[in-house]
């Protein structure tokens, strides 16, 4: 499953560290120079991502971020996209399911920027 891309422009980037408050001189280089986006900021869209994609419409919450990896750092101009794969899963005493999917985000490029198992509480399914 692949969601839609999103353009990541270099004012996207700007003004995610700038509301972030990111200060390390990777976010903030000397004048002329583009800053890359932060990982917070990739995880960010990466979420957003998976939501608009409605792909995950029975999900209740993100439970759990585990064994995020980045692999490159994602610069503008370019996209994102994120493939998801699903995982184990497990029903909850209350009916409701827990499962795993792993988030990989691809730039324009087609290079894996970050990989992630997202752990997800879902709706119970329905009979």
């Amino acid at each position: 499953m692949t969601t839609p891309e999103v353009e990541v422009t270099q004012e996207l980037i700007d003004t995610l560290v700038g509301l972030g408050g990111y200060t390390h001189p990777l976010f903030v280089p000397a004048a002329g120079s583009p800053a890359p986006m932060p990982g917070q900021g990739v995880l960010l869209l990466v979420g957003g991502l998976v939501e608009r994609s409605r792909m995950l419409d029975e999900a209740i919450a993100l439970l759990e971020l585990r064994e995020v990896r980045f692999s490159k750092m994602l610069r503008a101009p370019t996209t994102l996209r994120v493939e998801l794969t699903p995982g184990e899963a497990r029903e909850t005493g209350s009916g409701k399911v827990i499962r795993h999917y792993r988030w990989s985000a691809i730039d324009g490029s087609g290079d894996q920027v970050l990989e992630a198992t997202a752990v997800m509480l879902m709706r119970a399914p329905m009979p």
